[in-house]
């Protein structure tokens, strides 16, 4: 079923982090929304979110998903994102249309990568060789619009790194 709108996403593990009471600040979630897409993109051979990942300062980031919570700053997220239906002017919720298979994919993910603080998480994204590193370090001049990674090399990535453990 994927990919799917990454607000939807987010919005999901956003109920995971409140019934595991495992509160998630905008940075912790951004990071662990794209462990999600990365390891998706391994073991699906395609996207877990129909949206662009791009290489901002702090690591990896889907704008619509950032724009979305960036009122909370690093404080604890505490309400859902919310989409803007064209055709009454208003913002609306985004329905949770995620088949079972995916939820287990995430919540496998979410498990493992909610243990760790933002500022881990964000050095996570920050390895070397990473597609964030490659791109937002590279020596050359790179011409991409909002410096997008592009799923290719987010999923050689994933392919290439170990799986932690507990998401096997």
């Amino acid at each position: 079923m994927a990919p799917y709108d990454a607000r939807m996403v987010a919005n999901h593990l956003l109920d995971l982090a409140d019934q595991k009471k495992r509160p998630l600040t905008q940075a912790a979630l951004l990071k662990i929304l794209y462990f999600c897409h990365g390891w998706y993109l391994a073991w699906n051979d395609g996207p877990l979110c129909e949206n662009d990942f791009e290489a901002w300062e702090l690591g990896p980031v889907v704008k619509v998903v950032r724009d979305a919570f960036k009122s909370f700053g690093r404080q604890p997220i505490d309400s859902r994102a919310k989409r803007f239906n064209l055709k009454t002017g208003g913002h609306e919720a985004i329905p949770n249309q995620i088949s079972p298979l995916d939820r287990a994919l995430i919540e496998k993910v979410f498990e493992f990568y909610s243990q760790f603080s933002a500022p881990k998480l964000i050095n996570m994204t920050h390895e070397p060789g990473s597609p964030w590193d490659k791109l937002w370090n590279s020596k050359e001049p790179v011409a991409r619009l909002g410096l997008r990674i592009k799923n290719e090399e987010i999923r050689a990535h994933f392919m290439r790194a170990s799986r932690p453990e507990r998401m096997l």
